[in-house]
């Protein structure tokens, strides 16, 4: 069942196993709590939870060997140059996703995602330093987080053009195909203009009737969203500046003029949209 936040309305809700709360991703309200799942003891330092725990760490695929080893060697030389190149590779990936404030899921399912296209034998030496970004963006999209492709760029240091690539690629290898996140779009963009809660209701109204009209078919979903978007201020008599929004969603306000115009063209005289 989804939870959505009363205090500013975002369905981002996040579960505090350690000190047994739900809360909310972006504003930080607390809305249930529930019994912690964690130790019975305290530890009040690193070597205090080590000597403690009774348990190992639980697997994940960031880990090269998934978590099984229980002591991991010091001297990297010993491994062979895949395994190298495995631990450097979700190192990376662990970094980035630390680095950008993702999920942990995300970070995980990018980790599964290289360890399958490396089994294909689908990667050349030149995308091994793209694969890190290149598997996160594309892991992000499967979990329906809005992230703009720049700010891996930004992060990673590789250029937006070589993660693209190297994404299309990965989901030919694999045969993905990651929803459009067009609603997450609407949310970001709206609380990054400061908009009204009114002006995402009828973004999320209008780009559904688009979707019903086969409009976003072969659409990129931040043209869209941000269309729906001016659209709906339009509509509820709020000023959105056209160059504004189209920087916010990383796109030129050509694009922006375009996708909005083309939306009014089919959805505009639908009786009870702009009601």
């Amino acid at each position: 069942m989804e939870r959505v936040c009363p205090i500013c309305g975002s369905m981002e809700i996040v579960e505090d196993r350690v000190n047994g709360e739900i809360i909310c991703g972006v504003c930080g309200h607390v809305l249930d709590k529930f019994p912690s799942q964690g130790p019975e003891w305290r530890a009040y330092g690193y070597g205090d939870r080590i000597r403690r725990e009774r348990v190992g760490a639980p697997l994940t695929p960031l880990l090269h060997d998934f978590g099984f080893s229980t002591k991991a060697p010091r001297d990297l030389v010993r491994r062979g140059p895949k395994d190298r190149r495995m631990i450097r590779v979700l190192s990376q990936i662990h970094g980035l996703a630390s680095s950008m404030g993702l999920p942990n899921v995300v970070a995980e399912t990018a980790a599964l995602i290289y360890r399958r296209v490396e089994k294909l034998d689908l990667l050349t030496k030149k995308m091994y330093g793209i694969i890190p970004a290149a598997s996160l963006y594309l892991a992000a999209r499967i979990h329906g987080i809005p992230r703009m492709v720049r700010e891996f760029s930004a992060i990673s240091g590789v250029d937006e053009k070589s993660i693209l690539r190297c994404c299309m690629k990965l989901r030919l290898g694999l045969r993905l195909n990651p929803p459009r996140v067009q609603d997450a779009y609407i949310s970001r963009f709206v609380k990054s203009l400061g908009l009204d809660g009114r002006v995402e209701n009828l973004a999320n109204t209008i780009l559904d009737m688009a979707k019903r009209l086969n409009l976003t078919q072969g659409r990129s979903s931040r043209p869209m969203a941000a269309a729906a978007i001016y659209i709906a201020a339009k509509v509820l008599n709020m000023r959105v500046s056209q160059r504004r929004l189209a920087k916010i969603a990383g796109i030129s306000p050509v694009t922006l003029r375009r996708r909005y115009k083309e939306i009014l063209r089919n959805v505009g005289g639908v009786d009870g949209v702009f009601r």
